[in-house]
């Protein structure tokens, strides 16, 4: 058996190794590839590059979208970034980390439960700041007895800010939606409702309150 210890060139275009495949290693343990005068190193092209897990075994791969028309070059950034940056592109894939933008909470909604035993003046939830309510929801889920009535409003402001006491029937089960458009407040609201019994002895629901913050 010969053994090969540098090869200079070869009299076709193309190197071959191997009927099923390359196994090709330095004595580190590290594959370089290198230009025709060992002087930098050299592009690689495959279709796939997959970088393995030595302990479990299982890979990631890197591949170009199927459908791609076009070749594109992404230059990575010179550092690691710092915790909580994201990739960001100027539009000709030149990489530099970012600090992501603040999400918005579209569509929260929060619940509160009410009953026929509830107090005069039960707290919800505190609005953030710039919020903006979409809609109020009072959902009867047991019908109510006597004569009872709520609203809901915000702590030393308006009791029935987001909710008036005619929007709503607690003594028939039914689900209630009361529109709400009002501007955005610059700071937050402490969101209570505001019940009287009217000598209702059973009765049950919920208070839903959707909002979003704008970004």
């Amino acid at each position: 058996m010969s053994v090969w210890t540098k090869i200079i060139g070869t009299q076709t275009g193309r190197f071959i190794l191997g009927l099923t495949g390359v196994s090709i290693k330095n004595n580190s343990g590290v594959l370089d590839v290198k230009n025709t005068a060992d002087s930098a190193y050299a592009s690689v092209k495959a279709q796939a590059v997959t970088v393995f897990n030595n302990t479990a075994g299982f890979g990631n791969t890197i591949q170009s979208g199927a459908t791609q028309a076009a070749n594109f070059t992404y230059t990575l950034p010179l550092d690691d970034g710092t915790p909580s940056q994201v990739l960001s592109t100027d539009g000709t894939g030149l990489l530099t980390w970012v600090t992501a933008a603040a999400t918005a909470h579209l569509w929260a909604c929060d619940t509160t439960s009410i009953a026929f035993g509830s107090s005069a003046t039960t707290v919800m939830f505190t609005l953030p700041a710039n919020a903006v309510i979409d809609r109020v929801s009072i959902i009867v889920d047991t019908a109510f007895d006597g004569a009872p009535t709520m609203s809901v409003g915000v702590n030393g402001g308006s009791a029935s800010k987001y909710a008036g006491s005619g929007d709503s029937l607690l003594t028939v089960a039914d689900r209630y939606d009361v529109p709400n458009q009002q501007d955005a407040v610059g700071g937050t609201e402490a969101l209570e409702f505001y019940y009287t019994a009217g000598g209702a002895t059973v009765g049950a629901g919920r208070v839903l309150v959707t909002y979003s913050v704008p970004a």
